[in-house]
């Protein structure tokens, strides 16, 4: 009983963030930090082993679950995918991966890309400080860099364009007259962002960061055909 309160109060504005979602392309979510994340922290991490990135692991989908995403969350977003961006797709086109960055890890940042799901949800599980003030794998976001792309050669186009920023130099350019948006989700609020708009990558984890930074990656939605580009990626990715 007691988590059902927690978890209904947790999505108790969720209407009124999503009509900020639409209106500006990213919404942050309610914090995590009422549930019991080290614990969370601890079995994701065991499951994951030395791995960077581990699709759907047991602890992963137990905490979706738990907090319900699929009831209060999942179906408001396919209701805008329809109304917004004429998805045609069902609820079960979901993409769930686990991200965990070692300090130091010289190959996890300033990757700038789309993503090939309508909506991405970022959940801040696990997030380092660093003793010095130096980068801890913060977010660096561009809410709509680009309109949605129109087909598959429009979106693979795109992304070869973008790959300019995909550095500390080409990131601090503005894109379109935004300037970026970082965050470093100290703050364990979710960021929910229209992924096939939004460029976004990451600062790098640095060394003397106190420890590792995991997050959980929530994609929603892949309108792209079955042999996409994201799909290829997804892929390999798994190999």
């Amino acid at each position: 009983m007691k988590k059902n309160i927690i978890t209904n109060d947790y999505w108790k504005d969720i209407d009124i963030r999503l009509e900020k979602l639409v209106k500006y392309g990213a919404v942050k979510l309610p914090s995590l930090e009422r549930f019991n994340l080290d614990l969370l922290a601890k079995d994701i991490s065991s499951e994951m082993c030395n791995a960077t990135f581990k699709e759907s692991s047991s602890s992963h989908i137990r905490f979706l679950n738990n907090i319900e995403v699929s009831k209060y969350l999942a179906p408001k977003l396919l209701g805008i995918a329809q109304k917004v961006l004429n998805y045609k797709g069902d609820l079960s086109n979901q993409y769930h991966i686990a991200r965990k960055v070692e300090p130091g890890n010289t190959e996890e940042m300033y990757r700038a890309h789309f993503d090939s799901h309508i909506f991405t949800m970022v959940l801040p599980i696990k997030i380092p400080n660093s003793l010095y003030g130096n980068e801890c794998g913060e977010l660096i976001y561009f809410p709509n860099a680009r309109e949605n792309p129109k087909n598959e050669m429009n979106n693979f186009l795109d992304k070869l364009y973008f790959k300019k920023y995909g550095s500390k130099k080409g990131l601090d350019k503005k894109i379109n007259g935004k300037k970026k948006k970082v965050d470093s989700f100290k703050d364990y609020q979710p960021l929910l962002f229209f992924g096939k708009t939004t460029l976004h990558t990451n600062y790098p984890v640095s060394q003397n960061c106190s420890s590792y930074r995991l997050t959980l990656l929530a994609h929603f939605f892949d309108d792209s055909p079955k042999y996409g580009i994201g799909s290829l990626l997804r892929f390999f990715r798994n190999r």
